[in-house]
């Protein structure tokens, strides 16, 4: 028992580092968050800290996962739905969520960090299966009829990718924040329609007229 408790305090500890990491690298980026300022934001000592994330690349990789992992798995918990479902439902959890606990999906893919986490071996593996069971949904989704077919696979991917750090887009505009519902349902929105079959989308239009 006192095992199990302490390996939970451990888990809670660690869940509480790679927030404050979520935040850090929001608020400053990777280059300038360090480990003696996430140490003092958490309130734990160095060596605590190291011995829950020897390396900071080591950190920045677990923070990664962690947030590709939350958002799979709310994806996951919704039972069975089609292709393209899921692609909309990833889309639509990754949006809220980054709102919710005030991350960024956009802290991912700048330069530094995507080229720490693909030299990082349980990151790499990661963001390589994400990928391709990205790529695999959309193939899945035309093959259903869901997606045009005429479409380029890759350009859809780097589509999928752009709208989900649509958060981080536009922060210092003069307008408000947005509200995170229905951002996120218009980034569903965007995604289903410039990839819905030609047929169905004149047939909307004709409708609309």
């Amino acid at each position: 028992m006192t095992s199990s408790l302490r390996e939970r305090r451990r888990a809670l500890l660690r869940d509480e580092i790679l927030e404050a990491t979520h935040q850090l690298m929001a608020e400053r980026g990777y280059a300038a968050m360090s480990m003696d300022d996430l140490a003092a934001r958490v309130g734990v000592s160095k060596p605590t800290l190291y011995n829950q994330f020897p390396t900071k690349d080591d950190l920045v990789a677990a923070m990664a996962m962690q947030l590709l992992e939350r958002t799979f798995s709310h994806v996951a918990a919704e039972g069975t739905a089609s292709p393209l479902e899921r692609l909309l439902r990833f889309l639509h959890t990754s949006v809220t969520l980054q709102i919710a606990h005030r991350t960024s999906a956009m802290q991912l893919w700048l330069p530094e960090v995507l080229d720490l986490l693909e030299r990082h071996p349980r990151s790499r593996d990661y963001l390589c299966r994400v990928d391709e069971t990205l790529v695999a949904t959309i193939r899945e989704a035309i093959a259903a009829g869901e997606i045009d077919s005429d479409v380029d696979v890759p350009s859809v991917v780097r589509v999928f990718f752009a709208l989900n750090i649509s958060p981080s887009i536009g922060c210092l505009s003069i307008a408000a924040d947005p509200d995170p519902e229905k951002l996120a349902d218009m980034v569903v929105d965007i995604f289903r329609r410039g990839l819905a079959p030609r047929k169905l989308s004149t047939e909307a239009q004709g409708a609309q007229s």
